[in-house]
């Protein structure tokens, strides 16, 4: 219900509980008061009155407290759909009669939209204003805490109650300005801000509300500025006032730009230092929210995200087939159907025009929603991106092009301006895209190599640089090039780390040279997803690093040893392979190498794949005497020696058994007398 008078003003609400001892609450949004009441006192109440009603309200709370919280995730996402179909306000019939400019708002229809943020930049809800000022916020949004910026800090910073009050101060000072949009939020907003920015002079810009009892436009300026150390500035108005004249907006419209500057400038004396003191959040403050996603259980919305892998495993590759899926709401490569949007990418490596935007286009991406950070004009000059200093003008940019779904740096080493070695430097440099991806509610995903010889089993351990790197991404992504089953090279993209949903699974990719429809003599590369697979990234990837066999001659004797223990009998699961393995102290990586010294087969049948030494088969006890080609550095065979390989031999990897016990048959002789046809061979 209206508490100013003004027809549509719905800042007065109240609460009856009717069950029980009737009681209930009523205040004013805009004000910041509220009161409680209950039809019968505290200590008139009977002990078994006063314990059902506290259970009453404590259970009445709770479900409200659910209710909010379902209520606000809806119209976040909601405000933030509307935010992004809305055109930037360059005109409007609200603006022009408060003689002041837009922004950072947007119009939808005939109406002017402001966002309401936190301090990490995220969009909570939107406040509407029709072209006669018809004040509204968006249904069930949250505001407490949430402002909207102008400007940025240097200095000293102004909190205000309206956008208009906000932009006559703003455009009369050149100072920053946050909106709070009531005076009840403006401490919260404060105290926010003042965590945030704990050197500026933080300057309350009041609403004179002359006429209302209790003034609140004054008395809750002077709250928050107490509460952060601030000052409070007052509009100060001659003689003939209007009784509705309570703003700087106001002040700006009835005497000008210089009567509003000079009542800041009279405040902006260095303010006693504020105590120092830590600030705590209450649990009731937060609203808990759920991980939204991009790809489910891979690219998580407002995160951030590694991937990472050897040179040659097309990282860059993968990354533009992502963009591409975004940009065409297609599929991902477990068949679920992606959300459209614009994607941006930071590229220090490649060329956008004869590299990257190729692979987009091979990859199916609409380049309408491609867009590449070129550079940063200071005073109309191109300078190189910094991160450190230029978020708050890509966010703007970003703005501008209708919002992102995802960000791609690469290599996100050329975020870290210091040591990428240095665990603070790293954090240090990183959070500035952390917090853009929280502000742009976008995936953020920052590309990387493996170091050489990294170490342990955990892939995440082999990225390199400092451990900041995937301590700070909530999802660690890495490709590699592996050898299947069936002893082909194949390439794999396996989850190493979540801290948000699952820690495993992969899919198999291939790299593909394809030409660029409508490009004649452009050729770009692009990705061919394969199955899903199973199992974490250390059994996924057994070599991530590519490189050269690192285990201690033991320990592969003693794996050896192993398979032609396990082996002897006949034909293994690969599963019953593994278990084993693990119960006997082996890596599977060592194991996997073993097998290739001894030529091990691994056959699919019924569905599994089978382990066996090249010697036994439950299929047949003959002996089929191939010959081979000499030796060309095949794993197990001594230099210069014939490479004589049986495949059903029961001896295979004894000493007795000699080149002399073989027979050379003749090329053209394809049965022997017992009519086996030559076999393939492992």
């Amino acid at each position: 219900f209206p508490t100013n008078g003004r027809k549509g003003d719905k800042s007065g609400f109240y609460v009856l509980h009717g069950d029980g001892i009737p009681a209930g609450s009523f205040g004013c949004w805009r004000a910041g008061l509220q009161s409680t009441w209950c039809a019968k006192s505290d200590s008139a109440m009977t002990s078994t009155e006063r314990d059902a009603h506290k259970q009453r309200i404590k259970a009445m709370k709770a479900q409200r407290e659910a209710e909010q919280l379902t209520t606000q995730q809806q119209a976040r996402e909601s405000a933030a759909a509307l935010w992004n179909q809305a055109d930037t306000a360059s005109d409007h019939p609200y603006l022009k009669r408060k003689g002041i400019a837009g922004h950072g708002v947007k119009v939808f229809g005939d109406r002017l939209l402001i966002p309401l943020r936190d301090t990490a930049g995220k969009l909570h809800s939107l406040q509407t204003i029709s072209p006669e000022g018809d004040k509204r916020f968006h249904a069930g949004g949250r505001i407490k805490g949430c402002y909207h910026s102008m400007g940025q800090p240097d200095g000293a910073l102004i909190v205000c109650e309206g956008y208009a009050t906000g932009a006559s101060l703003h455009k009369a000072t050149g100072h920053a300005v946050a909106v709070a949009f009531n005076a009840g939020n403006l401490e919260t907003v404060a105290l926010d801000l003042r965590a945030k920015y704990p050197a500026l002079l933080l300057i309350v810009a009041a609403d004179d509300d002359h006429l209302t009892d209790g003034n609140p436009g004054a008395t809750k300026a002077k709250e928050a500025a107490l509460a952060v150390g601030g000052v409070v500035a007052t509009p100060l108005f001659k003689d003939g006032r209007p009784d509705n004249a309570t703003d700087f907006n106001d002040l700006h419209q009835l005497a000008g730009l210089e009567a509003v500057k000079a009542c800041i400038d009279a405040v902006k004396v260095t303010p006693a230092t504020p105590k120092n003191y830590v600030a705590l959040t209450c649990g009731t403050e937060l609203t808990p929210e759920p991980v939204r996603w991009l790809w489910p259980n891979w690219l998580a919305l407002g995160k951030f995200h590694l991937l990472a892998g050897a040179p040659g495993q097309g990282k860059t590759t993968i990354a533009m087939s992502m963009l591409a899926t975004v940009t065409i709401g297609g599929r991902w490569p477990d068949g679920s159907r992606c959300d459209k949007g614009n994607v941006l990418i930071w590229s220090g490596e490649d060329d956008p025009a004869d590299t990257l935007l190729p692979r987009l286009l091979a990859a199916g991406a609409d380049r309408s929603r491609c867009y590449f950070i070129k550079a940063t004009y200071i005073n109309g000059e191109a300078q190189a991106f910094d991160p450190a200093q230029d978020i708050p003008r890509l966010q703007d940019a970003i703005d501008q092009i209708g919002g992102i779904k995802m960000l791609v740096v690469d290599p996100v080493v050329s975020a870290v301006t210091g040591d990428s070695h240095k665990n603070t430097e790293v954090r240090r440099a990183l959070q500035p895209l952390v917090d853009l991806a929280m502000a742009c509610d976008c995936a953020l995903l920052g590309i990387t190599h493996f170091s050489k010889g990294g170490q342990g089993s955990d892939p995440s351990q082999r990225v390199i640089g400092s451990v900041a790197f995937t301590a700070v991404a909530r999802v660690v992504l890495v490709a590699a090039k592996v050898k299947s089953e069936d002893g082909e090279a194949t390439r794999v993209l396996a989850r190493s780390k979540s801290n948000i949903g699952p820690d495993d699974g992969g899919f198999q990719y291939f790299l593909e040279q394809v030409p660029v429809d409508a490009y004649p003599g452009i050729e770009a590369a692009r990705i061919a997803w394969g199955k899903s697979l199973d199992g974490n990234a250390s059994q996924l990837l057994t070599d991530p690093n590519d490189e050269a066999d690192d285990e201690e001659g033991g320990a592969k004797d003693a794996a050896e040893d192993f398979l032609k223990g396990l082996l002897s009998d006949g034909p293994a699961p690969t599963k019953h392979v593994e278990a084993e393995a693990k119960e006997a102290g082996i890596s599977w990586r060592t194991v996997r190498r073993a097998s290739d010294v001894l030529m091990v087969k691994k056959q699919k049948s019924d569905g599994k794949y089978y382990w066996s030494l090249p010697g036994i088969s439950r299929l047949s006890k003959q002996v089929v005497q191939l010959v081979q080609p000499l030796n060309d550095g095949q794993p197990g065979q001594p230099d210069g020696q014939p490479a004589f390989l049986d495949p059903f031999d029961e001896f295979l990897g004894n000493p007795a058994f000699h080149e002399s016990d073989h027979i050379n048959p003749s090329p053209d002789t394809k049965n022997d007398a017992s009519g086996i046809t030559d076999m393939e061979v492992f």
